[in-house]
């Protein structure tokens, strides 16, 4: 089949988050299954100076506005670049510390355009994959405008919600901008509370919508997870699938990590050794003071999402507990300020780096003893996954993607600790039982080995995919 996925960053050309390494990570899985695949994403760059890789392949129109079609084969697929200065070239994708973009409406309505006409150009597909709210239009402009459907009339679309909770809502005099007629700005399609909803479009228009993980799937059922669209998606249960994310797992690598002093295996003295090596490493590199402490990391937006709170709120009891503590991670100025101050509180106990570094990141998923993701709700996650393959234990909420791959110490085949509830008092009680199980080798050998045995390549998530895009197109 001819695959197109459609999404607003993709590694390693952009990458805000998760979304980007999923769109990076599921279409080269795919190739490898026998589909043919082609990825467009906007020509995000900084400054008109900074050159998009890949050859000119002419261009297209939307909304007043032309993109260049740059093509680069990466990972054996095609990965179609829309170099649209006017709307691309930005200090950052969406938003700047005092808020949104205010042309992302005009900014996605045109990607969503210009990547149809891209496809259509370059071959056309059998499925188009979209992507959150970014590309939400995608679907709700193939089944609702007959000259953009004219273009692909035999496609199939999925699209995949990665977070509910962003939404892509504006206010409905948007949509003459967007080229969208008002007469489908309808309760049934676009209308969500007085706004348009691009999110809402593509739930409402899509031929199979997906989630991330299966738990995920059932929670945005729910009034506590929907974020007001349960009503909405209820409509759609019968083509509502939840797939579990994967891992790259060429990027994560523990065997062959090159931000690591000494790379190791799934060997029990490998391992020992490997992430003993990545603790002096990373403790000189974060001023903690050399010790047989246990190490608790946390790599995270630092958001209420994640359980910052959670995380501020303990720290000292944690500290006095015996544990060493390092952050990696920005986000909300009052968790960014909470651990400053415990960084000058306990010198040499805890470090907080306020900012997204890869190399860092991976140092302290190999060098953690447990990885820390007390997240409210988590569509996926992959820190966990990563942590895993790392011989790190995570402690998590019982929540969305974390729920569908952290086994609890207390069950056969234990690989981490799970929190019940949202409470400082279930973090540390959580922390205390991981505490007993780090000084006990045989224990801690058990479930690291677990761990690390788990597959979370991508092979059996592309494989669902297919066989969801089989039954589409029949």
């Amino acid at each position: 089949m001819r695959i197109a996925h459609l999404a607003s960053e993709v590694m390693p050309f952009s990458k805000t988050g998760g979304l980007a390494d999923v769109v990076g990570a599921l279409p080269p899985a795919l190739v490898a299954l026998g589909q043919e695949v082609t990825v467009v994403v906007p020509g995000h760059r900084t400054t008109l100076r900074d050159p998009l890789p890949g050859e000119p392949r002419g261009e297209v129109a939307a909304l007043g506005l032309t993109a260049r079609l740059n093509v680069v084969l990466h990972r054996n697929v095609r990965v179609v670049l829309l170099d649209c200065p006017a709307l691309y070239v930005r200090p950052a994708l969406y938003s700047l510390p005092d808020g949104d973009f205010p042309d992302n409406a005009v900014r996605f309505a045109f990607f969503a355009r210009a990547a149809l006409a891209a496809l259509a150009k370059l071959g056309g597909a059998d499925v188009v994959h979209a992507h959150d709210w970014q590309a939400a239009l995608v679907p709700f402009l193939l089944r609702h405008e007959g000259q953009t459907r004219f273009a692909m009339p035999a496609a199939k679309t999925v699209f995949t919600i990665h977070n509910l909770a962003y939404q892509g809502a504006f206010p409905p005099w948007v949509l003459e901008a967007c080229g969208i007629s008002r007469e489908l700005f309808t309760m049934d399609l676009l209308e969500f509370y007085g706004s348009a909803n691009f999110l809402k479009g593509g739930l409402v228009s899509a031929d199979a919508i997906t989630t991330v993980s299966p738990t995920y799937a059932r929670e945005i059922l729910t009034p506590e997870f929907g974020c007001g669209l349960q009503g909405v998606l209820a409509t759609r249960r019968d083509t509502l699938f939840g797939i579990l994310n994967g891992l790259d797992t060429e990027e994560w690598d523990p065997r062959r990590d090159p931000h690591l002093e000494l790379p190791f295996g799934e060997e029990e003295d490998d391992v020992i050794e490997g992430k003993a090596a990545a603790r002096r490493l990373l403790g000189r590199e974060a001023k903690l003071v050399a010790g047989e402490r246990p190490l608790i990391g946390m790599v995270s937006r630092l958001a209420e999402q994640k359980g910052a709170d959670l995380l501020a709120a303990s720290l000292d009891e944690i500290v006095g507990m015996g544990f060493d503590v390092v952050v990696l991670g920005a986000g909300e100025r009052r968790y960014e300020e909470a651990l400053r101050g415990a960084e000058a509180a306990h010198p040499g106990r805890v470090a907080a780096f306020i900012r997204f570094d890869e190399r860092l990141a991976h140092r302290i998923y190999a060098a953690s003893d447990l990885l820390l993701m007390p997240s409210r709700y988590e569509p996926c996650g992959l820190g966990q996954m990563i942590a895993m393959r790392y011989g790190t234990l995570p402690v998590v909420t019982c929540t969305g993607g974390l729920a569908d791959t952290v086994v609890d110490a207390g069950e056969d085949g234990g690989t981490g600790f799970v929190l019940q509830e949202l409470t400082p008092a279930a973090l540390t009680e959580a922390l205390a039982r991981a505490r007993a199980v780090l000084s006990n080798p045989v224990r801690l050998a058990t479930m690291r080995a677990t761990g690390m045995a788990r597959d979370f390549s991508w092979t059996a998530s592309a494989r669902e995919y297919v066989k969801l895009y089989e039954q589409l197109v029949g």
